[in-house]
């Protein structure tokens, strides 16, 4: 089974504009110190939370199904594949 990898990259965005419609708000790790307090080690650890905007999720949806419809699409005559 052959696989085009133009149709790889459009189900990619398809999946990851969903996944950025749907859970738009990321946590990221940022800094984690190590303190000692009398005597006892504390760790601390901040966290960067990183929003993805919808116009973002809904464009990787769009090119991801043009991906798609193009990967359809013979480069000869312009007509699709069955």
């Amino acid at each position: 089974m052959k696989f085009n990898s133009l149709a790889i990259f459009g189900v990619l965005f398809i999946v990851l504009g969903i996944a950025g419609l749907a859970h738009p708000n990321v946590m990221m790790p940022a800094k984690k110190q190590e303190i000692e307090i009398a005597g006892s080690r504390v760790i601390m650890e901040t966290r960067r939370v990183v929003t993805i905007p919808k116009i973002l999720g809904v464009l990787l949806v769009v090119a991801g199904g043009a991906a798609l419809f193009l990967s359809q699409v013979s480069p000869a005559n312009g007509r699709r594949r069955s």
